[in-house]
């Protein structure tokens, strides 16, 4: 054996390393140009079951005190993958000046999803999406665009109903739309939004999108959630089955994630699991 081909056989052998290293772990990865993401896979067998995460305003892909990012690694030791995405112009939890949009959110979900399906093993029929708050409206609006795509879909602390309405009663909504931009203390950093993003919201009424889509879903939000209750309208107005809606009681509308001996943030998870295991 020559030289040429020990180098070739140390090269094969350390790829096979660290594709094995890699296998369960926490992968960051370009979805599409300025796109980011993480992908996850579980440990040992795996049959292609796969989930795709949409984070919050304002936020990162791992949700406020990594709760997202907890969730999927949740999943990852139940068998189910999962990629989770930065939304551009918006995820990163420091930053400030928000340049997102709705429609730029659907295209990155779009995105993502073409990504998700290209990846070895996925199975594209056994698809599910998770999202929390503003996420959740995204996911809504795609579930609402894209029927076939997923089979089942899990809805964290989310508006509902028209959203337009809902998000013009955020502070700042109605100055950015008349002078163009606004700048508010949302309590846990400043943030600076512009009118385009509002106006992306019109015509959107998410009861109304959620009824094109034929899969599961399933609604949780805590009873202190700032954002109005409108679950039982969204169970109405969906037409798959099963559909469900999970109250947390004295949970917020981040489960309290930074506060995790109330419990609220593992009952999140641990319904949310359950229900993929159940559905997906």
């Amino acid at each position: 054996m020559n030289t040429s081909t020990i180098q070739k056989l140390k090269l094969a052998a350390a790829a096979l390393a660290l594709a094995t290293a890699l296998l369960g772990s926490d992968v960051p990865v370009e979805v599409k140009g300025e796109l980011k993401g993480a992908w996850m896979r579980p440990d040992g067998a795996w049959d292609g079951r796969a989930v795709l995460a949409l984070h919050g305003f304002a936020d990162d892909m791992n949700g406020a005190g990594d709760l997202s990012k907890h969730l999927l690694e949740l999943l990852a030791r139940n068998g189910i993958a999962s990629l989770r995405i930065n939304f551009r112009g918006e995820g990163d939890r420091h930053r400030t000046v928000i340049e997102s949009t709705f429609l730029t959110r659907i295209e990155d979900t779009e995105s993502a999803y073409e990504f998700l399906t290209r990846q070895p093993g996925v199975k594209a029929d056994h698809l599910g999406c998770v999202g929390w708050s503003l996420g959740s409206a995204t996911e809504l609006e795609v579930l609402g665009r894209h029927p076939t795509w997923f089979r089942t879909g899990v809805v964290w602390s989310s508006p509902t109903g028209d959203l337009e309405k809902f998000m013009m009663g955020m502070p700042g909504a109605e100055e950015a739309i008349r002078v163009g931009v606004s700048t508010n203390d949302a309590g846990w950093k400043k943030i600076t939004t512009y009118r385009a993003f509002y106006e992306s919201f019109r015509g959107i009424d998410l009861n109304r999108s959620v009824a094109k889509y034929p899969g599961a879903l399933l609604a949780v939000r805590g009873t202190m959630d700032f954002i109005p209750n409108g679950d039982p309208d969204l169970m109405k107005a969906a037409t798959g089955q099963p559909r469900e809606a999970v109250l947390i009681g004295g949970a917020d509308h981040i489960f309290n994630a930074f506060e995790p001996e109330k419990g609220h943030a593992a009952r999140a998870m641990q319904v949310t699991t359950d229900w993929f295991l159940r559905t997906l």
